[in-house]
């Protein structure tokens, strides 16, 4: 049953409906309360959730909403955790950006590809996969579910992250709609009888866009560079006694461009990871891998590795490191891979067999069951990118941290790993993992397969637990602020804007002020 709306409230939806149909706008309490979390926070909950079938029916939504005095917040797959489109203030309305997920344009003469920024890394994924090309960053892993929009908003990374860095690298142009409903074009697709071919025709204004999170603007269309795809990849998996020699193997090939995707797990979250799945998505994953070997004889080899090495292919108490490659030639990924292996081999290196790489490159967009812990537990990262000459410090400044809080980690039952990656040539990525025990929310059970929920018997609600992991992840913030740090999904989780110089935060407050006057695109994220 909708709650009852004060009568202000009530014409705006009425207005609304007008514009874009009665059954896309809503005001039903389990609708907006879905459409208003994240992955760590539940808080303020908007007071519709709308559904725009297009750019026009947008641009008119915002005006009435600005004109109501509505802060107006873009979702795609809601796959964030750093309260990106989670409402900070009163009197909001969530778009759903589902309806913009059309494939516009597949230009494989001039080297493009033009989406709706509503669709998902999968859906680009799968459209690409037989022209030979592909855009190249290709996906987060979350990508069955996680948008386009939502990852140049965050700044996303993981598929091509290695060689080609973060989401934002592979965007030509933009369409977005200003909270004044004015439609704008950026990069060569807005010059009269242009094309979206190129990005930096005069100042970069795809970039203001860029790693925003969606405080500018409202994304709808996007326009990315292709690449030809790699016809040939290997992989290669290490473990290590210590993070000081995970870390340096990582920085070391990152340095060199060897590795087309670099990541690593300390021996807690490697543990965690080997204990999700089950015995059908093992046998799932295995026909995945033998699929993707070429050829039928190629294909048994690879399966039959990866079924031999079973669950048992990393040794207990260690750091894994795990590099995929890929080139034009099967003789390119053989250079690639000796090189590693010279690298891993300087810093006392244990060649393991390469199973998970086989199997994430074997299924890139796998089901959501691990946005949540082994047992059903919570979970929640945070993260910072530092240049690799801090990523020790980096991680001395977690270890002092979690020292100081050993007693209430350990009363809780809060356990922590770390996932640690490779973006290019020049960044490296420490993200503590959190895992506890705690209630899952509704985005949980709307996201995690409903099979693989049925085999969990969950937690009760804990607040004192998720208030102890708060507190740890503002800690680390704050220790990662005092290093250099930067990060990714700034949302209104990471401090952005007070931590800038001031010559800086003036001219990004200008940009607010001249793009949203009003302040009611997104407001409080990035700080604004």
């Amino acid at each position: 049953m909708s709650e009852q709306l004060p009568p202000q409230s009530q014409s705006l939806f009425d207005a609304l409906s007008k514009v874009l149909d009665a059954d896309n706008v809503s005001e039903e309490s389990a609708r907006r309360v879905l459409m208003s979390q994240d992955v760590f926070t539940k808080s303020i909950i908007a007071d519709y959730v709308i559904k725009p079938q297009n750019t026009q029916q947008l641009a008119q939504a915002i005006k009435l909403c600005q004109q109501a005095g509505y802060a107006v917040i873009a979702r795609g797959g809601g796959m964030s955790y750093t309260k990106g489109f989670v409402p900070a203030t009163e009197k909001s309305v969530i778009v759903d950006m589902s309806s913009f997920d059309q494939i516009v344009e597949i230009n494989t003469d001039d080297m493009y590809v033009t989406v709706g920024a509503g669709c998902t890394w999968q859906q680009v994924y799968l459209a690409l996969k037989d022209t030979g090309f592909r855009t190249p960053f290709w996906g987060t892993l979350s990508g069955i579910r996680a948008t386009i929009g939502g990852g140049l908003s965050q700044n996303a990374i993981f598929w091509g992250s290695g060689q080609h860095g973060f989401a934002v690298d592979s965007v030509l142009g933009l369409e977005v709609v200003l909270s004044n409903g004015q439609v704008l074009q950026t990069g060569a697709g807005a010059k009269q009888n242009g094309s979206p071919f190129l990005r930096h025709y005069g100042p970069d204004l795809t970039g203001i866009f860029c790693g925003d999170s969606a405080a500018f603007a409202i994304k709808t269309q996007v326009t990315l560079r292709l690449i030809k795809q790699s016809p040939y990849t290997g992989s290669l998996s290490f473990c290590f006694e210590n993070f000081e020699q995970q870390s340096a193997v990582m920085s070391e090939v990152a340095r060199n461009g060897l590795a087309s995707e670099c990541f690593g797990f300390d021996p807690f979250l490697q543990a965690q990871r080997l204990k999700r799945e089950s015995l059908a998505s093992d046998v799932k994953s295995l026909v995945g891998v033998m699929k993707s070997a070429g050829g039928i004889g190629k294909g048994l080899k690879e399966g039959m590795k990866v079924a031999l090495a079973g669950r048992r292919f990393v040794e207990a108490e260690s750091w894994s490191v795990h590099f995929m490659v890929e080139d034009i030639t099967q003789a390119g990924v053989d250079e690639r891979l000796a090189r590693i292996r010279q690298i891993a081999e300087q810093h006392a290196a244990n060649e393991i067999e390469n199973t998970i790489p086989k199997v994430l490159r074997a299924n890139p967009f796998n089901p959501l069951n691990n946005m949540i812990g082994p047992n059903g537990e919570r979970w929640a990262p945070v993260h910072t990118l530092v240049p690799h000459s801090k990523a020790k410090q980096a991680h001395q400044i977690s270890e002092a941290i979690f020292s100081k809080y050993s007693k209430k980690i350990a009363e809780f039952g809060i356990g922590i790993g770390y996932l640690v990656a490779t973006v290019s040539s020049h960044v490296f990525v420490l993200e503590p993992v959190f895992f506890w025990p705690d209630e899952l929310n509704e985005l949980h059970n709307e996201a995690v397969e409903s099979a693989h929920l049925k085999r969990l018997e969950g937690f009760k609600a804990s607040p004192e637990a998720r208030a102890v992991v708060s507190e740890i992840r503002l800690a680390l913030i704050d220790g990662y602020n005092e290093l250099g740090g930067v990060h990714m999904q700034i949302g209104k989780s990471y401090p952005f804007i007070e931590g800038i110089a001031k010559e800086n935060r003036a001219l990004i407050k200008g940009i607010k002020a001249l793009l949203d006057s009003d302040g009611l695109i997104n407001p409080k994220a990035l700080g604004l």
